[in-house]
């Protein structure tokens, strides 16, 4: 039915479940607390498979980031090769993100674990060799940062066509 090489690059779900920490701490209830409510509207994403997401604008809904995330259990490396893959082809940046729960609930969905730390390496484009280590509120200024970046990049690619 499937070709054997195919069905042996299927990897299986080591945990039986996705957490969904991640997700509930991106929500602008919870980005809220570290740049405003107005900044944290700007911060729409949307999950692909619960570990690939896409920063994308609001209005828009141009793709603005590729970010592949998982939890933080203290490897030292993370594969991202397609993800990088396909940032490249979007021409959009791409990060890899650990994050760590921790003890206490996300104040805005408490079925899930705030997060107390992230690692974060740039994948593309200049990859980053090292992780960096950010406190939540850090990487949600670094997302802002990094929409405002990449709608800059669409405003240019506008801007230089002859249509527009």
């Amino acid at each position: 039915m499937f070709p054997y090489s195919w069905v042996n690059a299927v990897q299986e779900e080591i945990y039986g479940t996705r957490d969904r920490a991640y997700s509930a701490w991106h929500r602008r209830g919870s980005t809220r607390r570290f740049v405003g409510i107005d900044s944290a509207q700007l911060l729409a994403m949307i999950d692909l498979d619960a570990a690939l997401y896409v920063e994308y604008d609001n209005g828009t809904k141009e793709p603005l980031a590729l970010i592949e995330t998982a939890l933080d259990v203290g490897q030292r490396h993370k594969t991202a090769t397609v993800t990088k893959m396909l940032a490249k082809r979007a021409g959009v940046p791409c990060y890899c993100v650990l994050y760590m729960p921790g003890r206490n609930a996300n104040p805005a969905d408490s079925r899930w674990r705030d997060i107390r730390q992230f690692r974060v390496r740039r994948m593309w484009p200049r990859p980053e060799k090292e992780w960096r280590v950010l406190t939540p509120q850090e990487w949600a200024h670094g997302l802002i940062k990094i929409r405002a970046w990449s709608a800059k990049r669409l405003d240019l690619q506008a801007a230089n066509d002859e249509m527009y």
